[in-house]
């Protein structure tokens, strides 16, 4: 990994962005942390508005650190939140300490997949996935049975989001979306269309949810949203996985292509 760097944001005079090998990695404006500058953060952020709705304080486990966004996003909009936020790298974490502590956020050093396998069960509202080394996205994560663990930590009415991304025809994602049908009640996909459309790689939030989904209320709101997300459920979402299978040790992932996409926190 390259050595990551703070920028300041030229128009956003509280702005910062992360980069790590010349690509973004993360942005942060520290005097509006409910600002998100990068669209499947907003879309993130729409799911967990319409699905947990109010100001209640989260429990939220963040695999995949960076600047720590969506872990101050959810501090300024749920108060009280317990979160713990595990990074595997130490530069990192240097990198983004001036941009200061995150309130009743633990950060945790450390394996992701690990500290994952060793939290204790159906203990937390929102599990955030978004493990990337540079612009490649881990997917030796995105098994059968790392999912599985992902699942279990969650309470009754829990949520998984995930950051994945891809480009048609879509040989990370599907699997992905596979596995997720196995463990979650519920599953869903939102991206913008030019990436549904085969158009260009591009970052696809993928939901898994231990309650039915509300499908239609998540459709207006993608739909109204500052950068429009197009929701892939039901029947729609069968005809997109097709013939996919979940990934597992023996059956892996495909190596990314390092030019698909930028999917960072």
């Amino acid at each position: 990994m390259n050595d990551p760097e703070l920028l300041r944001d030229l128009d956003r005079e509280t702005g910062w962005t992360l980069m790590v090998g010349g690509a973004e990695q993360s942005y942060v404006d520290v005097a509006d942390p409910t600002h998100l500058e990068f669209e499947y953060m907003q879309h993130i952020a729409l799911v967990i508005d319409t699905m947990l709705p109010g100001e209640s304080p989260l429990s939220a486990l963040h695999l995949g650190g960076g600047a720590c966004t969506l872990a101050r996003w959810i501090a300024a909009t749920r108060p009280g939140s317990t979160q713990t936020v595990v990074e595997a790298s130490a530069e990192i974490l240097d990198a983004v300490r001036p941009l200061g502590p995150v309130d009743c956020c633990e950060v945790v050093h450390g394996d992701a997949d690990a500290e994952l396998r060793a939290r204790a069960e159906a203990g937390d509202d929102l599990v955030i996935w978004d493990l990337y080394d540079g612009p490649r996205v881990d997917v030796a994560s995105l098994t059968l049975d790392s999912i599985g663990h992902m699942q279990r930590v969650l309470r009754p009415g829990g949520l998984l989001l995930m950051n994945v991304s891809d480009a048609m025809p879509f040989d990370v994602v599907r699997p992905v979306v596979a596995s997720l049908r196995v463990w979650f009640a519920d599953v869903a996909l939102l991206a913008e269309p030019s990436t549904l459309r085969g158009r260009r790689s591009g970052n696809c939030v993928l939901v898994g949810s231990t309650r039915v989904l509300p499908v239609m209320a998540l459709r207006r709101v993608a739909a109204s949203a500052p950068v429009r997300a197009r929701v892939v459920a039901g029947s729609a979402l069968d005809t997109f996985c097709g013939d996919a299978v979940p990934a597992t040790d023996d059956q892996p992932l495909p190596a990314p292509d390092e030019a698909l996409g930028r999917g960072f926190l």
